[in-house]
């Protein structure tokens, strides 16, 4: 690596002394924060920083470069901007008073928070550090460098919340983590939605212990660290008894901000005045024992709540009410559900019992009476694809699109360098001048940084499933808003789409998305986004760029590119298609090793089971009617199921949007012989036909956090 070439905002070698660097777009003249180091500085012989990631009242985080283990890290540097300052050398750090005691307490405190995560290295879902020294008169800690997005941004690009089993998808394995911390006497203190962060590849990390202390126990007082709207009333004061009963409050606060899109009020108000309320007062609707573990989290007297987050999850999970306190001890490290001795686990051993038989042979009788039933209605009609007639849809001002995405003046004469991906399985030019901001990602820029291109493969992200082209264009809208969501910049004041429509002579069928995105400064970006079919029978190639407004150029090379693009063969992906012709249903899912298990059991029934994830889902479809809807089957459901002996119905059917799908749910248990198991029962309606899907399990957990459940109910469509 030739670090005089070096770009520190993405750590990649450039071609050339231009500040702007083609892999990113980050430009080395823009003035980084007052009191930064300067980008290349060498730390403990090691750690090279790079531009600012961050900046508190306490620290400043930089992108960093491990020399050693050459990856990208995060490196933390203690300066308190109350008490110090950058000394003239750039480097070192120097007091701007008499707070020396303040100042190296504060130093101690903060490699505190390093210590504390070191503790936690092997804990899965908490930021690991890796180091930790004193230099320059202050004190640095290296940490894993996380490639994605926090989840404040995260809800924010989904229109400022999300459904409640995504928020518990994301939420399940941080919660899980904090039992680890509070099991080592910690509070984290500080848990809220920019404090955790989705990363890239789909997991949860829990960040900033910062605030943590070894609270437990502990007489002396402790710092006023609180965050309004997720911090409860111990936290104001120096002296309030805080332990996991602290961070079960702000968890339930997160968790309640995300599913209602609203902050609760803060907890020192509530004590005189209570405001807060449920969610499904929002217009929210939740399961029951979710709602009532949500309000039980945050109650404003500790006493009043969890005392543990062991009890918060079962709460949430319905194992144990949520109105009585329960404590339970964590599963050792290491140990499954088949248990330490190598015995069958429970779930093997309930699919064998007696009440495993009587679920099994209880769903079979409601797809019979199934067939009774809708035996007189219209038999399965073969669905016809097409696409939608020229003018159909409308803007947001009511006025048609332009159907044919005009091309700009100029796409013959740009010049392209071949790309290929053999993942992908795809060739295509690039635009002379653009490079790959890092290599294998698919995502160029052009030499100044001013034009992006990128592109990748597109299923289900933003919402809604993909099996034709014609998906996109019923979903162009729902595409565009998830797209302007995911932009890092918070400042956009306006956004529409210019013209939208399939794209005339090209050798693949294309449907392109013309639109625009303004910032508050009034810079105008204008975006062209191209999905073309490929060969996997579900999905399709999404190609994204990005240009100045009026910048003719940069336009005419993005087409170009787009024109330009050719498959060989299937994408590669870890998302499958499933679909038997002998059944009316298709959906996409995540493809698992093997782990699912699948079963037709007739035209219209589908069985599948997950060993490892210990859940079965079975999947029933009919045509709608004016006799026949989802309240009508799961009324219908209801009334056999709650007539088997065992079995009961918790109140309350609750709504579900999901997949663009508006689903209604019922839940049930079941308990013989000592053994417990829980069914969830979900009916929705889509393109003139009504879903049934069926889960059950033996745990209410593994219901919530299973993504058999969730890639169906998200995808799910008829086959056209």
């Amino acid at each position: 690596m030739n670090l005089e070439h070096i770009c520190y905002g993405c750590f990649q070698e450039k071609p050339d002394d231009s500040p702007v660097c083609p892999h990113c777009g980050f430009n080395a003249e823009e003035e980084q924060p007052f009191l930064a180091l300067p980008m290349g500085t060498l730390l403990n012989g090691r750690y090279m920083t790079g531009k600012v990631l961050g900046v508190g009242g306490f620290g400043i985080t930089y992108l960093g470069y491990d020399l050693t283990l050459e990856i990208k890290v995060a490196v933390k540097e203690y300066m308190p901007s109350g008490l110090a300052t950058r000394h003239s050398d750039k480097y070192s750090v120097a007091l701007t008073g008499r707070g020396q005691e303040d100042y190296q307490n504060g130093m101690e405190r903060f490699l505190e928070e390093a210590r504390i995560l070191a503790k936690l290295q092997n804990t899965p879902n908490i930021v690991s550090v890796q180091n930790y020294f004193k230099e320059n008169n202050t004190a640095y800690f290296v940490m894993e460098y996380i490639d994605g997005m926090s989840l404040k941004a995260y809800v924010a690009s989904q229109g400022g919340k999300i459904p409640y089993d995504q928020a518990l998808t994301i939420l399940m394995p941080v919660m899980q983590a904090l039992t680890q911390v509070h099991a080592l006497n910690l509070t984290h203190r500080d848990i809220s939605p920019d404090n955790i962060s989705i990363t890239s590849k789909g997991e949860s990390k829990l960040l900033d212990f910062g605030a943590a202390r070894f609270s437990i126990g502990d007489e002396k007082s402790v710092s006023v660290i609180l965050k309004h709207g997720y911090a409860p009333e111990e936290q104001y004061s120096s002296k309030g008894n805080q332990g996991p009963w602290t961070d079960v409050y702000a968890m339930g606060a997160t968790l309640y901000r995300c599913v209602t899109g609203e902050l609760p009020p803060d907890s020192i108000m509530r004590v005189h005045n209570d405001t807060l309320k449920k969610p499904s007062e929002l217009g929210v609707p939740l399961p029951p024992q979710v709602e009532q573990a949500i309000m039980k989290a945050l109650a404003v007297k500790a006493e009043d709540r969890f005392s543990t987050m062991e009890a918060f999850i079962e709460g949430i999970t319905g194992k144990t009410p949520a109105s009585f306190h329960h404590r339970t001890m964590a599963v050792p490290s290491g140990q499954t559900a088949a248990g330490s001795d190598g015995k069958p686990g429970l779930w093997t051993r309930f699919r064998r019992s007696h009440i495993g038989v009587q679920i099994t042979a209880l769903v079979l009788c409601v797809a019979v009476l199934g067939l009774g039933v809708w035996g007189a209605v219209a038999g399965i009609g073969a669905l016809t694809s097409g696409k939608a007639e020229p003018g159909s849809s409308d803007g947001p001002s009511g006025t048609p699109f332009d159907i044919t995405v005009q091309e700009p003046e100029g796409v013959d004469d740009v010049a392209l360098q071949d790309y290929a991906q053999e993942y992908l399985n795809i060739t295509m030019g690039i635009p002379q001048g653009y490079a790959e901001t890092e290599s294998g990602s698919g995502a160029f820029a052009s030499s100044d940084g001013s034009a992006t291109l990128q592109v990748g493969f597109y299923d289900k992200a933003a919402g809604f499933p993909v099996y034709t082209l014609s998906d996109v264009e019923e979903n162009a809208e729902k595409y565009v808003q998830y797209y302007i969501g995911l932009l890092k910049s918070t400042n956009i004041t306006k956004h529409e789409i210019l013209s939208r429509g399939y794209r005339e002579g090209s050798s693949l069928d294309t449907y392109l998305i013309q639109f625009s995105a303004t910032e508050s400064g009034g810079t105008t970006m204008e975006f062209l986004a191209a999905f073309i079919e490929c060969q996997n029978g579900f999905g399709c190639y999404n190609l994204i760029g990005s240009y100045p407004q009026g910048d003719e150029k940069a336009q005419a090379e993005i087409f170009a590119a787009m024109d330009s693009f050719q498959s060989s063969g299937p994408a590669g992906t870890n998302s499958q298609r499933f679909y038997d012709e002998r059944l009316p249903f298709q959906f996409i899912y995540w493809e698992s090793d093997g782990e699912i298990t699948f079963n037709v059991v007739n035209e219209n029934l589908l069985r599948m089971v997950n060993e490892a994830g210990n859940v079965q889902v079975e999947i029933q479809c009919r045509p709608s009617s004016d006799q026949f809807n989802k309240e009508v089957w799961l009324d219908g459901i209801a009334e056999v199921m709650v007539n088997q002996p065992g079995l009961k119905r918790e109140e309350g059917r609750w709504e579900h949007e999901t997949g663009g799908i508006d689903w209604i749910v019922d839940r049930y248990t079941y308990t013989l012989d000592g053994q417990t198991a829980y069914t969830e029962v979900y009916a929705g309606e889509i393109d003139g036909y009504v879903f049934a899907i069926t889960a059950s399990a033996y745990t209410e957990e593994a219901l919530i956090t299973n993504g058999m459940i969730l890639d169906t109910t998200n995808t799910i469509r008829p086959v056209k």
